[in-house]
């Protein structure tokens, strides 16, 4: 792999060259942690999310070439036995995810390591980047599913005892998403993972990743989130996705140097934070 002293530099150059995710970065970090950090701090921490995606891009060229025996090799997984425990259930798993770590290396490697999983994902407009990623999450034996049209498909692959993974820590439209509080401010949020547990039973286990200092990543399986059931369906989905969004909240707050901040997070109800970018 590329040395990090090189990875630096590109992420140095990155983040001087490229003005809107530079601010969107910063902006994000002190609209969610404020006061607990300083300027200087918030500089740094926005400078190590730039370095830590960088380091995604090489080892994005890197699941391309290297062989499956190295990826496994570089992939650590945490909680399996929570996995093993829910599939028993007979009724598949949704493996809520976020983009922190490299999630990608993470999920190719379980694959590989352990049993194959389908992933929800926006399907790319270039073509080329399309075939591209869809070769990545394919590749030991991953499905993918599109993003768009896909629930038919994410149903049926539940009902087979398979696992899901939907990233849920992205901006949602107005009408498909659920205010709940992220960072101690409302953001709109994708309810499908709670929505599909609460139709057919499936446990919902946050999967989280992060890259380890000796440059192995790691896959974080925790056990199932609790689940609801009363006649009050709307306040039950809500409570859901709320306690879905906290588990995220504590993960990306552990490892703040390794979630998308350059995403912007808040557009929905608060505007003006990107209003000038």
């Amino acid at each position: 792999m590329i040395s990090t002293d090189i990875t630096r530099k590109f992420a140095r150059l990155w983040y001087r060259l490229d003005r809107r995710h530079r601010l969107i970065t910063l902006r994000n970090l002190e609209f969610a942690l404020g006061r607990e950090l300083t300027d200087k701090q918030r500089e740094g921490l926005a400078q190590a999310v730039f370095d830590h995606f960088i380091r995604i891009f090489f080892e994005a060229i890197a699941l391309l070439l290297f062989p499956a025996s190295h990826i496994r090799r570089r992939v650590v997984v945490i909680g399996q036995e929570h996995a093993e425990a829910a599939l028993k259930q007979g009724k598949g798993i949704i493996a809520i995810i976020a983009h922190a770590g490299n999630w990608e290396y993470t999920a190719l490697g379980y694959g590989l390591k352990n049993f194959p999983i389908a992933i929800v994902g926006r399907e790319h407009d270039h073509p080329v980047m399309n075939r591209i990623i869809r070769f990545l999450r394919e590749r030991g034996g991953n499905l993918m599913i599109p993003k768009r049209g896909g629930f038919k498909a994410i149903i049926s692959l539940l009902k087979r005892n398979c696992i899901i993974g939907m990233a849920i820590d992205q901006n949602t439209s107005t009408r498909g998403g659920m205010l709940v509080d992220f960072f101690g401010h409302r953001v709109r949020t994708t309810p499908i993972a709670a929505l599909l547990s609460r139709r057919l039973g499936t446990p919902v286990l946050p999967v989280f990743s992060r890259r380890l200092p000796d440059g192995r990543h790691l896959m974080h399986i925790h056990q199932p989130l609790p689940m609801i059931n009363t006649s009050d369906y709307e306040a039950d989905i809500e409570h859901q996705v709320q306690v879905q969004t906290y588990a995220i909240e504590s993960w990306v707050r552990r490892y703040p140097d390794q979630w998308l901040w350059l995403h912007r997070r808040w557009k929905n109800r608060y505007p003006e934070l990107y209003n000038d970018l």
